[in-house]
């Protein structure tokens, strides 16, 4: 049953004047999924029926579903609307909270995770890598080029090209580390990257990253990675 037609109440946001008004809408959303309103496998309302509910724009809701999407939350299914992921839902309310806590503080502390974890493999990448994650990485980028002549969305494409330099520095730990934060990590990637402009921006960076890696260059793969996340960061902190 859609929480429209629900005979439990339904609050709506109180304060509009909030610039965050897509973090007050994640919270809804998690409290329905808690209390038991949404279940796992349930629909949700439209972007338009979320937005009525709210009595706000389609914007900060449509912000907040890719924020839960990332997260694990919910899935979009091509066709038929966004459901509520038959998942471990307790998980990912924990992630919900970890993350709404502080928004801004959190994507600065994700963007530190990400320099440790992801400068360091480059730098295993570019004295490790094999011709098949040369090849996964160029793929990437490939995809990555052809969602930017085509205007679509970037973030999974450049979340490829960082999974597959991770992967490139044959580590099992830093694997798994990344593996762990992967939906955060995609998080903080959608945000530096809402702005177009700042795509092919992005893609330069990866395609430097890639050619000092197969150059087996890891001083100046590592350069070109610390350079890139620092941008990124900047972007971020300028809202």
């Amino acid at each position: 049953m859609s929480i429209l037609h629900s005979h439990q109440p339904i609050e709506k946001i109180i304060d509009k004047s909030s610039d965050a008004l897509y973090v007050q809408i994640v919270e809804r959303i998690r409290q329905w999924i808690r209390t038991g309103q949404l279940k796992e496998g349930d629909q949700l309302p439209s972007e338009r029926e979320l937005a009525e509910i709210f009595d706000v724009s389609r914007v900060p809701v449509r912000e907040a579903l890719k924020i839960l999407e990332f997260l694990g939350a919910v899935q979009h299914v091509k066709g038929k609307g966004v459901f509520v992921q038959k998942i471990d839902v307790n998980q990912v309310i924990g992630s919900i909270d970890f993350l709404m806590s502080d928004p801004v503080h959190t994507l600065f502390d994700l963007f530190e995770a990400r320099e440790t974890i992801e400068v360091q493999a480059t730098h295993l990448a570019a004295l490790r890598r094999t011709d098949e994650d040369i090849m996964t990485i160029k793929a990437a980028i490939v995809e990555m080029e052809q969602n930017i002549e085509m205007g679509l969305d970037v973030s999974e494409a450049s979340g490829k090209f960082h999974a597959a330099v991770i992967a490139a520095a044959h580590n099992v730990v830093i694997s798994k580390i990344y593996g762990l934060l992967a939906d955060l990590l995609s998080y903080s990637r959608h945000q530096s990257l809402k702005n177009p402009e700042r795509h092919e921006i992005a893609l330069g960076y990866h395609k430097q990253i890639l050619q000092n890696i197969v150059a087996g260059d890891a001083e100046a793969a590592v350069a070109v990675a610390k350079e890139h996340l620092s941008r990124a960061k900047e972007v971020i902190a300028k809202g």
